[in-house]
């Protein structure tokens, strides 16, 4: 379907005119990542997980173990470059592996999105709204790339995602699989990157992104929509 493919073709866009939207300090950074984050919650409990839930009794408890693994890669090798690495040199390894692992997380989301929208237009809404504020949150401390060839090459992730889509498909399994493995990055990223720590989050932010994509799952549900 055309449509997983605008979704992707937008995801890319979007990374590439946001790098830099928001300096370190903006006042407005802590509203949005709260908002962000309230919304991704919504998104994991009440229709990711559920979906997975579903697949594994289907097929076998073991597509759990993804979530896991996409969950611990992001933890265990932050944690070695920390502690492994100092100052200047621990900097470039952290933005090495943040870069290539946000890379590949999001060529697995423009497959994936091109999967979910086969199935239904709204699975693949309801994929493009989290990840979207996802991707722009990932380009949050970046600065603006000064060449603009490698700017556009490293933000194009996700349509390269979709196109692959279009040439590769690894069966239903595949892509539980690839959809637990993406839950777990995104439950990583909640819980380490996205959720402030201690008094600097904004609560009431974090309440209505939870709320309004809540509604908005709700009302799907209350007109028939299925999508898990």
């Amino acid at each position: 379907m055309v449509f997983g493919y605008i979704l992707a073709l937008g995801l890319s866009v979007i990374d590439f005119i946001t790098e830099g939207m928001f300096s370190k300090r903006s006042v407005h950074k802590p509203k949005f990542v709260s908002f962000s984050s309230g919304l991704s919650v919504s998104y994991l409990l009440i229709v990711l997980l559920p979906g997975i839930y579903i697949s594994a009794n289907e097929f076998s408890k073991l597509l759990f173990l993804p979530i896991l693994f996409g969950f611990g890669v992001f933890h265990i090798v932050e944690k070695y470059i920390s502690q492994h690495f100092t100052g200047g040199k621990a900097r470039k390894e952290h933005n090495i592996f943040h870069s290539v692992v946000s890379f590949t997380n999001f060529f697995i989301v423009g497959y994936l999105l091109v999967r979910a929208s086969e199935r239904s237009m709204v699975e693949g809404v309801l994929l493009f709204i989290p990840v979207t504020f996802h991707i722009v949150i990932d380009s949050l401390p970046k600065q603006i790339s000064k060449n603009k060839f490698k700017r556009a090459l490293s933000t194009s992730s996700a349509f390269m995602g979709a196109i692959a889509a279009f040439y590769i498909n690894v069966g239903d399994i595949g892509n539980i699989i690839l959809f637990s493995i993406v839950g777990g990055s995104l439950l990583y990223i909640v819980i380490r990157e996205s959720i402030p720590e201690h008094g600097k989050g904004k609560p009431m932010y974090f309440t209505m992104g939870l709320l309004l994509f809540t509604l908005l799952v709700l009302m799907l549900w209350n007109v028939g929509v299925q999508f898990a």
